[in-house]
């Protein structure tokens, strides 16, 4: 995929003619060397509010100005000059013409390994130009440069740099307490890595494609959600019968619940809609599908409503529209519906969506007034 007008790493010559020119030509990426023609969109990238908040570039009093690009100018001149940060300018199509798409780095640390770092201009995101310079970035890494591993740390909740790395084989180590200083504070840190002979397959990603069904959409979960899912999450029969609820719930736990399920789709092992009402969109409670990357391709569906939107039918045809979506995704070929022994409501939509009663499970789980009750089963025929 790459082509390198280098077979090894370039130290003899100066920068920019030491920056090896990389082409991807299917997906129409270029890297080269950044250059003073750069400098007005890496100003633009850099006063980006995605950028300031989730990169360590430079947040100065004013914000970011031409001087501060030239300054970065000079230090990838430096980067190559000392062979310790090996820095490209993303070129690609955007608008007219094929210009600065965004910039990517390998610092590298000694011993073959080296940690990527990237950013993307506002204007070239959504079309997969990061992925392509970053398989071109770990092609030079590995064949050019000798690595034999490559990090990527991000700031949690950066899904997008996430996504990207996921993308291109990554594999996800966790989350690590502290790991970046970002403007003067410790935040937690994700950590993925690469090594040279990984087979770089994409990492399972799972994504709540939309659907529409009778009276019902369903979408993927939206931060503007988050007073909905507090009022519906705070109500007394939620909280009796899903006792899991944190009390009170408020909006940092409804926030956290929008960052638990993200993670579920990020690990392949889950993934949850927002039901909406088709008329205003408003969230009219969750419906979701886990349990699942495992062999046997079983899955458990799981849903709560908002107050207002019982006795609408709405979770019954959200169950059937996911189960429909399930089966003909090959992301379960089995589903399985648990319901406390006392919650009739939630027995009566499982059985509306044409969920068979299977069992007991002898398991009692505590409700909210210390009671326990025994979970019936359901399962799709």
């Amino acid at each position: 995929m790459a082509d390198s007008n280098s077979a090894a790493l370039p130290t003899a010559r100066a920068f920019p003619d030491a920056v090896p020119i990389l082409i991807d030509a299917e997906a129409e990426v270029t890297l080269r060397a950044a250059g003073p023609n750069d400098l007005e969109a890496i100003v633009e990238q850099c006063r980006d509010p995605e950028m300031i908040r989730w990169t360590a570039v430079p947040h100065p009093a004013g914000g970011y100005r031409l001087r501060d690009a030239e300054e970065f100018l000079a230090l990838a001149a430096a980067g190559w000059t000392s062979g310790q940060r090996l820095g490209w300018t993303i070129e690609a199509q955007r608008g007219a013409l094929r210009r600065f798409c965004g910039s990517i780095d390998l610092r590298l640390e000694g011993d073959g390994v080296a940690e990527v770092g990237f950013g993307l201009h506002p204007a070239a995101r959504g079309r997969s130009i990061i992925t392509a310079a970053l398989q071109l970035v770990c092609d030079y890494g590995f064949k050019v440069a000798g690595l034999r591993v490559i990090r990527w740390r991000a700031v949690v909740g950066n899904w997008a740099s996430r996504r990207v790395a996921a993308k291109v084989g990554f594999i996800f180590d966790g989350t690590v307490r502290s790991l970046l200083v970002h403007r003067g504070e410790l935040l937690d840190g994700w950590i993925a890595t690469l090594l040279r002979d990984d087979p770089r397959l994409p990492e399972p990603w799972l994504h709540p494609i939309q659907m529409e069904g009778k009276g019902v959409r369903l979408r993927p979960f939206r931060t503007s959600d988050v007073d909905r899912i507090v009022e519906a999450c705070s109500d007394p029969r939620t909280t009796h019968w899903l006792v899991s609820m944190p009390r009170p719930y408020e909006r940092h736990n409804a926030l956290a619940y929008l960052d638990s399920i993200a993670e579920l789709a990020a690990r392949g092992l889950g993934v949850a809609w927002c039901i909406a009402d088709p008329r205003d969109d408003r969230c009219l409670g969750s419906i979701s599908l886990d349990g699942l990357n495992g062999y046997a391709k079983r899955g458990e569906i799981g849903y709560w409503t908002h107050p207002d939107a019982r006795g609408r039918g709405v979770v019954t045809e959200a169950v059937q529209l996911v189960t429909r979506h399930a089966r003909k995704s090959g992301l379960a070929r089995s589903i399985l519906i648990r319901c406390a022994r006392g919650n009739l409501a939630s027995q009566r939509v499982a059985e509306r969506a044409g969920y068979s009663k299977i069992g007991i499970q002898p398991i009692s789980e505590p409700l909210s007034d210390g009671q326990l009750a025994d979970l019936v089963l359901y399962s799709c025929p």
